[in-house]
């Protein structure tokens, strides 16, 4: 009998082992220096024992700007980049090699771009303007404010630099004695800028801050006039309302600062504008031709403007009733074509040649003698010796119109032994008309009157201890008028 075993028999199989990678910074070398914006070359090694160069995960990474590659190693392990945007400051640069069995490795280096700053007690500075992220315009100036203090030194004894990047250095000085920084610049490239300041102590240590900011196209302000039309008429008199509108690329339009001028009367507003950029404003303006402007200038400086005619007409310079005469050349009323200067004054009621006098013409040689204050002056009518039997004759007196009056004043000189007696009479007075004669002392006290037509006289007798009755005054005048009698003449007779 046999009896037959089955020998089973076990493959326990190899276990492998795995090896993570190999990683080295060839170069830069650990604490090497670059300046900001230059080309960084990194020279980096990655190789496994189980894992092929194209499988290998491979991450470059900063401390400062994080991951910046992930480059796959050629069939050597090597790799190379180049890189000229490293945030400036210390950077602790790390390559890092993943292997297919999640095994990794990895290396370090310490890179500086820029001088090394801001060491333990080394100077503070602090950015106050421009601020982080804004937009200027790019023919704006700009005034960078900051501080700087140091633990140690006197803020104005420490060398202070101030780098923009792209435009470079922009100043270097020291800041006053309190720390206050202040340097006004104009950028003078388009785009993100960078500024670094630094400022170095006695001790060697550097301080730095830095800030960014945008520099864009800055356009002058747009200006329109919408109001009133270019070439438009208007009086003197009128009130003329002015609108328009101005806008800016960079500046706020109520900040915008708005002026209207003419060329013929100078400033006439600085009315703001509003919200949506509209300046308006009212005005008269002199007789001429005016070009007005409107000028908007920004924050900048930057200046925009926009100009239109307006003709401003005196009306009193023109001819509206077409007589050949203006208000300025005389003509008493535009209105009417039959008043001015060049007509000849008739007998009625209206000045027709505009000379201020009416009915001038028709004029006695006495005129004019409408009131006492004007009275013509006779002188003294007593003949030089007693009164009585003087007498004084005036004829070819006119009334040119219904408000005309002759006054005359004369001297009696009065004495104790002279009497006065006084009889002043008017002949040849219009029939058709009714007239007044009046008689007064020298003080305005009337003495006699009489009215009716053809003849009137009035009359006074003294007393004859008194011997101050010297001066007197005598008034004819129409109280009804009869229409075109101004040539009518009369006489006037005074005798005692």
């Amino acid at each position: 009998m046999f009896v037959l075993f089955a020998l089973g028999c076990t493959d326990a199989g190899v276990q492998s082992y795995n090896t993570p990678p190999a990683v080295s910074i060839v170069s830069p070398e650990d604490g090497a220096v670059a300046d900001p914006g230059s080309l960084v070359e990194l020279y980096g090694v990655a190789r496994d024992a189980q894992t092929t160069y194209k499988e290998l995960q491979i991450t470059w990474e900063s401390s400062l700007d994080g991951v910046f590659d992930t480059e796959v190693p050629d069939t050597n392990g090597d790799m190379h980049l180049a890189k000229n945007d490293f945030s400036p400051g210390l950077h602790v640069i790390t390559l890092v090699a993943t292997d297919i069995a999640g095994d990794s490795a990895s290396v370090s280096i310490g890179l500086q771009i820029g001088d090394a700053a801001n060491q333990e007690g080394a100077p503070t500075i602090v950015l106050i303007n421009p601020n982080e992220g804004e937009q200027v315009g790019s023919s704006a100036t700009i005034n960078l404010l900051g501080t700087v203090t140091d633990d140690i030194d006197s803020p104005d004894t420490m060398p202070v630099e101030v780098l923009d990047d792209p435009d470079g250095i922009l100043w270097t000085g020291y800041a006053t004695s309190t720390g206050t920084l202040e340097v006004p610049f104009q950028p003078h490239t388009l785009g993100i800028h960078t500024l670094t300041v630094s400022a170095l102590d006695s001790e060697g240590k550097k301080g730095t801050a830095t800030v960014s900011f945008e520099v864009v196209q800055d356009n002058v302000p747009l200006v329109n006039i919408s109001s009133p039309g270019d070439g438009d008429w208007f009086d003197t008199v009128d009130s003329v309302t002015f609108r328009g509108n101005v806008s800016d690329d960079t500046t706020a339009k109520e900040l915008l600062a708005v002026s209207w001028t003419s060329d013929i009367q100078g400033a006439l507003s600085t009315a703001i504008p509003d919200s949506n950029g509209d300046t308006t404003f009212a005005t008269t303006l002199l007789g001429g031709t005016h070009v007005v402007t409107l000028t908007a200038t920004d924050l900048d400086g930057n200046i925009g403007r926009d100009s239109l005619v307006v003709n401003i007409d005196d009306p009193l310079a023109r001819d509206d009733d077409g007589d050949g005469y203006t208000e300025y050349g005389g003509d008493c009323d535009d209105t009417d074509d039959t008043l001015s200067p060049g007509e000849v004054d008739i007998c009625d009621a209206i000045d027709n040649d505009c000379d201020g006098m009416l009915n001038d013409p028709y004029w006695d040689t006495y005129e004019p003698n409408n009131t006492m204050a004007t009275a013509y002056d006779l002188g003294n009518v007593d003949g030089g010796g007693l009164w009585s039997g003087s007498s004084i004759e005036m004829s070819g007196l006119t009334f040119s119109d219904a408000t005309d009056e002759d006054w005359f004043r004369w001297s009696a000189e009065d004495e104790l032994w002279d009497n006065v007696e006084v009889l002043a009479s008017a002949t040849g007075l219009n029939v058709a008309g009714d007239y007044v004669i009046e008689l007064y002392d020298d003080g305005g006290n009337l003495l006699s009157s009489d009215s009716g037509d053809g003849a009137i006289g009035a009359d006074y007798s003294g007393d004859r201890w008194d011997d101050g009755e010297d001066d007197f005054y005598v008034r004819v005048y129409a109280i009804s008028w009869p229409s075109a009698s101004c040539a009518t003449s009369y006489k006037l007779k005074i005798a005692s």
